[in-house]
């Protein structure tokens, strides 16, 4: 194989492995949006809580698993998440059992550095104090976020001694 294929090959490699894993993948082009309380994009038919301390102490106080969307603003990525995965008729019911959390990967930064979360989107499935029980990092399909939360709702449930559905 010639030399200038073999950098043309590796090239491409690196430009797929570091779109693949989240880098360059935020967009600065717009200003950061204001936080909500609630969000009412018409692109997510769920409703996100946009301010994280409130919606954390909200599944505490609640007791219900909490989901943490990690997103960018104007990120490809995030956008078709929210439309298709969160979208689904599933994918929202299972969501009622949860507090369902959006995070601004670039407003929050720190909190993303201190999980860890270096790609977008991300889902993080917690347990109603908090603590991580799932991680699903890239765009997810409706089937596969689907059957993390059963998995997710199953755990919690057999935790604390409840029905498993």
């Amino acid at each position: 194989m010639p030399l200038i294929l073999k950098k043309r090959l590796i090239t491409a490699l690196l430009l797929l492995f570091f779109t693949a894993a989240g880098c360059g993948t935020q967009s600065n082009t717009g200003l950061p949006q204001p936080h909500k309380t609630v969000s009412s994009e018409a692109v997510s038919p769920i409703d996100f809580i946009e301010n994280r301390l409130e919606g954390l102490e909200t599944a505490k106080k609640e007791r219900k698993p909490a989901l943490l969307f990690f997103a960018i603003p104007n990120n490809a990525g995030s956008q078709k998440m929210l439309e298709t995965a969160f979208g689904d008729a599933e994918v929202r019911q299972l969501a009622k059992s949860f507090i369902c959390i959006r995070i601004d990967g670039i407003q929050d930064s720190a909190y993303c550095e201190t999980l860890g979360v270096r790609g977008f989107p991300t889902v993080v499935l917690a347990n109603s104090n908090g603590s991580e029980i799932q991680r699903l990092t890239g765009r997810q399909s409706p089937d596969q976020l689907a059957v993390q939360m059963h998995v997710v709702l199953q755990t919690v449930a057999m935790r604390s001694g409840g029905t498993v559905l």
